[in-house]
């Protein structure tokens, strides 16, 4: 089996949810002994830090150079054992080049959905029509399936998107030390791009409710892991009220690092307005942190309010801050919210597991072709 990836970002050179899952599926799959190409725009830096076992990169720069990347190196290299992999959020581009290459060479594809705000099609026929012609179709979440399900009339498949994840050895007042916090303080941690879509605005917004004086009282510290293009303006928001000694943008963080800031975080808050299956929040539940989330799709369906963790309403910074209120009132007795997080992530996420159903599916569609 050939399977051929098309990320047009790839880990490390790019952070995101989508991007770093393509990483480590396309390093599981060549591990296992699977033909792995992966299209990318990323360079050869990006390239070693793959399995080197059966596969092969192609990179280029230029979005329409990678369609002609993947057309090309299909064409001239192509079997019977081809099978495309293809990323989709709300209305990708790489509908084009994939519905051309199953027209002219019937070469199959998959079609894993990982979310894009479930935002409608700008060209609705052709995305239906991309969609029709997939031989299989995976949803990271419910919500998706069933709305993606609803567009398509088609049957989908749900899998999360799981990487392997890793607890830091370092002793989390160490951590704290390292990333400019003092020991005494309580981490408030959100991970990933701050940007709208994210709600990185309204969790600033609700710490800055609760004041300057709780917030030196409780010794808390918000942490934003990650960048993006709400960043500038929340600094310079969180110097207007004066707690810039209280709110740290660490900026984008090495992967291979990301377990040490689960560490050092004492509470782990997602703010979104929309998501797939985050994996920062499963990332959360896996490290046994108090968790407060927005009630929203994609976290919700995870998130059970009062069981493993708190939710508030979306895009409410009233309501998040009466929430972490709440959870700093009552901090001791709500870390048996990190604790059943923890004990969900156990019993209900498996990595080994879902890429084994991704397999299947691949295996499934290239005996039947």
């Amino acid at each position: 089996m050939n399977v051929h990836i098309n990320s047009p970002q790839l880990y490390p050179c790019f952070v995101g949810g989508v991007e770093i899952f393509n990483f480590y599926f396309a390093d599981e799959l060549s591990r296992r002994g699977i033909n792995v190409t992966v299209h990318t725009q990323c360079n050869s830096e990006t390239i070693k830090h793959i399995s080197k076992e059966k596969k092969t990169l192609r990179n280029k720069i230029p979005i329409i150079s990678q369609w002609a990347s993947i057309i090309y190196n299909i064409a001239t290299s192509k079997s019977n054992d081809d099978i495309l992999h293809v990323p989709y959020t709300s209305n990708s581009p790489l509908v084009y080049p994939i519905l051309f290459l199953r027209y002219l060479f019937k070469v199959p594809y998959v079609v894993v959905i990982h979310g894009g705000g479930l935002k409608p099609w700008k060209y609705p026929r052709i995305h239906k029509k991309f969609f029709i012609n997939a031989s299989s179709i995976v949803a990271v979440s419910n919500p998706i399936k069933d709305e993606y399900e609803r567009r398509t009339g088609k049957k989908i498949t749900v899998i999360p998107p799981l990487i392997p994840f890793e607890k830091s050895l370092i002793s989390k007042e160490n951590l704290k030390k390292k990333y400019g916090l003092k020991p005494e303080e309580i981490a408030i941690v959100s991970v990933g791009s701050i940007k709208k879509i994210k709600g990185s605005d309204i969790l600033l917004e609700a710490f800055i409710q609760l004041g300057k004086k709780r917030i030196k009282e409780k010794k808390l510290h918000l942490v934003y892991a990650g960048d993006g293009e709400l960043r500038a303006k929340l600094e310079s928001q969180a110097k207007e009220h004066d707690l810039a000694e209280s709110v740290t943008f660490l900026g984008t963080i090495p992967h291979s690092q990301i377990p040490e800031i689960f560490k050092m975080a004492d509470i782990y808050v997602i703010p979104s307005l929309f998501e797939g299956t985050p994996i920062s929040l499963l990332e959360a539940m896996f490290n046994g942190l108090p968790i407060v989330g927005a009630n929203t799709k994609g976290i919700n369906s995870i998130i059970s309010h009062g069981k493993n963790g708190l939710l508030f309403e979306r895009e409410n910074a009233n309501d998040l801050k009466r929430t972490l209120d709440d959870l700093l009132v009552n901090f001791h007795s709500h870390s048996k919210l990190g604790e059943e997080a923890f004990m969900d992530y156990r019993s209900q996420w498996n990595y080994q597991k879902a890429i084994d159903e991704h397999i299947a599916i691949m295996k499934e569609i290239i005996g039947g072709s």
